[in-house]
């Protein structure tokens, strides 16, 4: 299986204030007040009792830094990924739970993760036997950056911990990848997420036994996830508003294999003509080459970085009649050879 999950889309989205109180709390158990950074990061104290207030993305990143200078703690990030347990993540942590596998709730979770607190674009995908979650920069984090990872890793870890058994007959063990140096040492590492953890990596990525991902989850109910998944469309549409029309051309786009999309058979889809589909997109800013370059671009680094394919393959894969044409748009999107990029 080798997919790419939609992830947080705009920096400039509103973020819910779940992930804040959260951080608050953390500050209280050790034993500081919230009043000044909040002030500082301009989010008023009662919006921490409104589940459904939100802020903004540079409001969560002052206050976080904020977090991280007054508390100087170097498993700072591990110990707030404990905060956020499933439940934390309100709707879509909840339907994730219900979901009939683990490998339905990984897919549910990263399908909704707009809705999640997380700040990196993930790939979810199998590869020699493990399920892997690769996770990449998608904004500038700056000096925040190892806080979210190891945050959102604790979290990672702590949440299947609680979803499926630890151990499997023969299973291969659960791995953590960083591509930072280590803070403390290695040893301290894999004593606070109790399991093999390598660091200066080319990857951020947690791997494990593929086989996990068949576990049956004790409180699946396929009725009851259904229902909160309509929540959960309602919430992002609320939030986010509803996906624009290149956004379902992008879609369109992911969707085609073996050949590469043509403006006329994309615009049959949606029952327009090519030019009104050209001009719907001219209203939004962007060309369908545009869109297509981009998307072709998206799978070509998919393969190359997640699968062993060779580019003779990813060429066919893209529709690409001669790995040359391929090389040389690849070339051209990224100023790399596909070779040099892998």
């Amino acid at each position: 299986m080798n997919s790419k999950l939609i992830a947080i889309a705009d920096a400039n989205a509103p973020q819910s204030i779940i992930g804040i109180s959260l951080l608050v709390k953390l500050l209280q158990n050790n034993g500081h007040q919230a009043d000044q950074m909040l002030a500082k990061a301009n989010i008023a104290a009662q919006l921490l009792s409104d589940p459904n207030a939100t802020i903004s993305f540079q409001q969560e990143v002052v206050f976080t830094r904020e977090l991280v200078n007054t508390l100087l703690d170097k498993e700072l990030g591990f110990k707030a990924g404990q905060y956020y347990r499933l439940n934390a993540y309100g709707l879509i942590g909840l339907a994730a739970g219900l979901s009939e596998t683990v490998n339905d709730a990984i897919v549910f979770f990263l399908k909704y993760i707009r809705l999640s607190h997380i700040h990196f674009d993930i790939n979810f995908f199998k590869k020699d036997g493990n399920a892997i979650l690769r996770f990449s920069d998608q904004f500038e984090l700056g000096d925040l950056r190892r806080f979210y990872l190891e945050r959102d890793f604790s979290f990672a870890f702590l949440s299947t911990r609680d979803m499926f058994p630890r151990s499997i007959i023969g299973q291969k063990p659960k791995t953590i990848h960083f591509d930072f140096p280590c803070p403390t040492s290695v040893e301290h590492y894999q004593s606070l997420y109790e399991c093999i953890v390598h660091f200066s990596m080319p990857y951020n990525e947690i791997l494990c036994d593929e086989r996990y991902l068949d576990l049956q989850l004790p409180l699946a109910s396929a009725l009851t996830r259904e229902l909160l998944e309509e929540q959960c469309k309602i919430k992002e549409i609320t939030l986010f508003g509803h996906e624009n029309f290149a956004g379902k051309i992008r879609q369109n786009i992911q969707a085609v294999e073996n050949e590469i999309p043509s403006l006329e058979v994309i615009a049959k889809m949606h029952f327009l003509t090519a030019r009104t589909m050209r001009r719907k997109l001219k209203q939004q800013g962007i060309t369908f080459q545009q869109l297509v370059n981009e998307e072709l671009n998206k799978k070509a680094l998919h393969y190359l970085l997640t699968t062993s394919l060779s580019i003779e393959q990813i060429s066919i894969r893209l529709g690409y009649s001669e790995s040359a044409s391929f090389i040389n748009a690849f070339k051209r999107w990224t100023g790399k050879t596909p070779k040099a990029c892998r």
